[in-house]
């Protein structure tokens, strides 16, 4: 995935196409907590209309902001309910909200459900400790909404699969969650 920086403008666009074109990108990525832009904000606007006119999907952090170190402290713009207006002025872009959006989860997860163009990432939390709210959501209801990640080195991959095991998901639910959602959102084919 491409990094976006909101404050490139249309270097920054140009950018982006030229990454997928060219070089076999398959996705956008930003944090917006790093710009203290919250993902409605009109500078995003030229990059979901450029990701929607290639095809591919937009990624980002939703929730709080975390602090890495002090020196990286930042304010949290990434409330789940900024996503609302994006997919409605985007229909066609698939956005994927990533780190659950913890802690606002539950307002994650009514977005997810309000559009289909929403889906949710469950990466940088540990399985264990996932709301259980969200894993009611993943393995019933949400199944086609939810994909898998670690945010690695933050979370390892044998813990994740290992804590993910102990979720108890549908057999049906796990192959969406780790293989097919993802295939499906990105476009991917094997």
């Amino acid at each position: 995935l491409i990094g976006i920086d909101p404050f490139m403008g249309m270097e920054g666009v140009r950018e982006l196409e030229s990454a997928v074109r060219n070089d076999g990108f398959i996705g956008a990525h930003c944090y917006p907590h790093w710009f203290e832009l919250a993902p409605d904000h009109a500078k995003y606007y030229p990059f979901y209309a450029k990701c929607v006119e290639l095809g591919v999907p937009y990624q980002l952090q939703i929730g709080q902001s975390m602090i890495y170190a002090p020196e990286h402290r930042t304010r949290s713009v990434g409330r789940p309910i900024t996503l609302d207006g994006v997919a409605c002025d985007f229909p066609e872009l698939n956005l994927i909200g990533i780190h659950i959006g913890i802690p606002w989860h539950d307002e994650m997860i009514a977005m997810a459900w309000k559009h289909p163009n929403i889906f949710i990432g469950s990466d940088a939390h540990s399985p264990r400790y996932w709301p259980e709210s969200f894993v009611r959501f993943l393995n019933s209801w949400g199944q086609d909404k939810v994909i898998f990640g670690t945010d690695f080195p933050v979370i390892d991959f044998g813990r994740a699969m290992r804590e993910i095991g102990e979720l108890g998901l549908k057999p049906e639910v796990r192959r969406k969650f780790l293989r097919d959602n993802v295939l499906r959102v990105y476009g991917l084919t094997l």
